[in-house]
């Protein structure tokens, strides 16, 4: 495992990537998920984007890391968050570490899943599923809920069904920071939980997010979509699962 290189801030100001919080930095443009580097005694990846995003994943791995990542964790199994695992594992001889549910399906052990979407969406993805094969990766690491991964002081793996099977967040305490896959998005500023059409279980992930996610102690959401929260975090996630039940109670 390779150490990291000493770099001056201003070298990373100047590379496409942003220090959003202690240590913890995101690519600033990517085809599918956010792609976040955590920068402790190794580096590590929370989530990879699609096959499209593997070039500039590598690269800014490389002028974070000599070695590039020694982890990189998913957050589901869904294409555009692990498309890229498969060609940054090859480059670097990273660990891929995933949910005990999910992984069969990035190893291509299991069928991808299907999601019921309107006739336009389908027609749409369709046309655009050339453009992003699916690359399996082998997991090297399989997770539950309330598993430590020894990252940055400590990623408590946090198990909320619903998106996927093995849908996780990854807490970490010492900062107080919540990354939230698609459980939890920020699209537009506003937080919402899981995208509908490409969710089975809803409800499930609702009930998942306030159970689990809610009681853990952050003031920092990092979602695998939309900008981080980076104030007052666990109020409006709280507010979130109060417009819901409102929402679902009338």
């Amino acid at each position: 495992m390779g150490r990291l290189r000493d770099r001056r801030p201003q070298d990373l100001r100047a590379s496409p990537v942003k220090e959003i919080a202690s240590g913890i930095f995101m690519m600033e443009k990517s085809w599918g998920c956010n792609v976040y580097f955590l920068k402790g005694e190794e580096l590590s990846l929370v989530d990879s984007g699609f096959p499209l995003d593997s070039k500039a994943v590598i690269k800014h791995s490389s002028e974070l890391a000599s070695n590039g990542p020694d982890l990189v964790i998913a957050t589901h199994c869904h294409l555009d968050h692990m498309g890229s695992m498969a060609r940054v594992k090859t480059a670097f001889g990273s660990t891929v570490v995933a949910h005990v549910l999910d992984a069969p399906i990035m190893e291509g052990k299991e069928p991808y899943p299907t999601f019921k979407l309107k006739p336009l969406q389908a027609v749409y993805y369709k046309l655009l599923a050339p453009l992003y094969p699916y690359e399996c990766v082998q997991v090297d690491r399989t997770v539950v809920h309330g598993d430590v991964v020894d990252v940055m002081g400590g990623l408590e793996v946090v198990h909320v069904p619903g998106h996927t099977r093995g849908s996780i967040g990854l807490y970490n305490r010492e900062r107080g920071a919540l990354f939230t896959g698609d459980t939890v998005r920020n699209e537009g500023g506003v937080l919402d939980g899981p995208p509908p059409q490409f969710t089975p279980d809803v409800d499930e992930a609702y009930r998942g997010i306030f159970e689990t996610m809610l009681p853990l102690d952050f003031e920092i959401i990092l979602p695998g979509h939309g900008e981080p929260v980076l104030v007052d975090a666990h109020r409006k996630l709280e507010e979130m699962i109060d417009l819901r039940r409102g929402a679902t109670d009338g």
